[in-house]
């Protein structure tokens, strides 16, 4: 706090101060006085208002400190002068003790300088009354008493100023250092990418920074005040619980859960949950910092599943030769004894599909174990699809399914291998066809959007139930009895390598659709 600063508190007190004495003497005056003369209340009033016209339009502080002493001795001075036997003299000494809440040592000066000229004038000007009272001798004693007071009161600011200064020095420190902290703690609660909220002692909310609203889609003005709805129905009796042991002064850190956003999708979390004390350390309210772990957590999730088909393709390279091989063995063996012994055509029909299946697994495996190499060249799509749709007619002219193609488009080409792209149709036409074991229509539409061309695959078949069909692209997850849960895997690492799309829509008993994009060509992309 500045000099000035501090003179204008001082002149506010002594103002105040000055308006109780007024009064306080007006109504002693009236008392003690049977007739009092209006005179001397209304020569205060008057210094009174000039005063008040110094705070109001805030004149100088200096100016008004100096005027608010010398208004005193003035109005000291005409009392003693108009009423001697009323004001008593020692009140001359009480403008020195007033000069101390200023702190200043030219102010202190004055008013011991006023006082002795007031004290010695009055003296010499033979007031009957105050002649009465003093000598000589006591004059000089009163005089002597104010150069007393003028010292101690020097010697008393000077103690009081070093007190001041360094108890300014360390509220100012302290100041700084608070509003350090509060800044600090409002940048580390504002800006921080962890979602942060603070609850009262009975769970509603009380504020909330920018990544809880970006985490959990609630505005702060949504949620201020409401009790904790981001917490899903079937979690909210252990969240509560939680609630109670931090209440009660425990902290939980960093332990996983689930909340809901605001749209109604969850949100995997890892919450720190911690009590806000008072100073008499009694809980008053609780932080809960919350970190999204969604991504975290499907990353994990990826990783776990890329170690899976890292050891199958592990596996698959280790064994794969040594299956083949007693594999063509017991083929041969079984081709030869249903050629041999027709009786047994049923056993080795069996035998012969089932060895079939492994060869096909075993084919599977050795794809995802190393990769095919990539051709891309360009190639007329109508014939990539026409010669996969002709391998499987005779399945299904025996399964009454029937394929429905419209092609929208003329003699378009892709750049593509175009053995992977047929075993991208030839997987996704096997699903459909086993999908509808009693028969069925799988219709496919082959337009063109913008630069893209959109092939579009539905069939009638049992579909798949809405909570199996976020896991269908999942490695080894299979809806079929005897499948490996590969084929819709290998497909969609195919159209990554021709940097196409693909997405599925299934409805229970409603059938599947399938829809895949593939880039054109340029030159394909004119001849549409």
């Amino acid at each position: 706090m500045n000099k000035h600063a501090s003179n204008h508190q001082h002149n506010i007190l002594l103002f105040k101060t000055f308006w109780c004495f007024y009064f306080f003497h007006t109504l002693s005056y009236k008392v003690i006085d049977s007739q009092p003369t209006p005179i001397s209340p209304l020569v205060g009033l008057l210094m009174m208002t000039v005063l008040s016209a110094f705070i109001y339009f805030h004149i100088h502080p200096s100016v008004t400190m100096y005027t608010f002493i010398f208004f005193y001795y003035l109005y000291m001075a005409y009392l003693n002068i108009i009423e001697p036997e009323i004001v008593n003299y020692i009140f001359l000494f009480l403008g020195i003790i007033i000069s101390v809440i200023y702190q200043s040592y030219r102010l202190i000066f004055t008013s011991t300088v006023l006082s002795l000229s007031l004290l010695w004038y009055l003296y010499e000007r033979s007031f009957t009354i105050m002649k009465a009272d003093i000598t000589e001798a006591d004059l000089i004693y009163f005089l002597l008493f104010a150069v007393f007071i003028m010292l101690f009161v020097l010697y008393y600011t000077k103690f009081t100023k070093s007190l001041w200064t360094v108890t300014k020095m360390k509220i100012n420190e302290q100041e700084t250092e608070l509003h350090s902290s509060q800044e600090y703690l409002q940048s580390f609660f504002t800006y921080n990418n962890d979602a942060i909220s603070v609850f009262s002692v009975d769970g509603k909310v009380i504020s909330v920074n920018p990544a809880f609203e970006r985490t959990y889609g609630w505005m702060k003005e949504e949620i201020v005040g409401l009790e904790m709805p981001f917490i899903p129905e079937p979690l909210k009796k252990s969240a509560f619980d939680r609630f109670e042991r931090v209440r009660s002064g425990e902290s939980m850190i960093s332990f996983e859960t689930q909340d809901v956003h605001k749209d109604g999708h969850f949100i995997d979390v890892e919450i720190t949950l911690s009590p806000i004390y008072d100073q008499k350390q009694t809980v008053i309210a609780l932080s809960a910092i919350a970190r999204d772990i969604t991504e975290k957590k499907e990353t994990k999730e990826f990783l776990r599943r890329t170690d899976k088909l890292s050891l199958a393709g592990e596996m698959a390279a280790g064994v794969a030769h040594e299956i083949r091989n007693p594999l063509t063995s017991l083929q041969g063996f079984v081709q030869l004894i249903d050629e041999k012994s027709p009786e047994h055509h049923m056993y080795t029909s069996i035998m012969k599909s089932e060895i079939k299946r492994i060869d096909g697994i075993v084919n599977e495996f050795l794809m995802l174990a190393k990769p095919q190499p990539v051709s891309m060249k360009p190639h007329l799509f109508r014939g990539i699809l026409n010669d996969v749709i002709l391998l499987f007619e005779t399945e299904c002219a025996l399964k009454n399914v029937l394929i429905d193609v419209r092609m929208n488009i003329r003699d378009t080409q892709l750049m593509c291998d175009a053995n992977q792209l047929k075993q991208v149709f030839i997987n996704l036409l096997k699903n459909a066809i086993e999908a509808m074991p009693n028969g069925g229509l799988i219709s496919i539409s082959v337009t063109h959007y913008e630069n893209e061309l959109v092939i579009t695959i539905q069939d009638s078949g049992e579909g798949i139930p809405s909570h199996m069909i976020k896991h269908i692209d999942k490695p080894f997850f299979t809806t079929k009895e005897y499948g490996t849960g590969l084929g819709l895997l290998i497909t969609k690492d195919i159209l990554k390598q021709h940097h196409g799309s693909m997405t599925i829509e299934s409805k229970e008993k409603h059938g599947t659709t399938i829809e895949l994009r593939l880039p054109l060509i340029p030159s394909a992309v004119l001849s549409l």
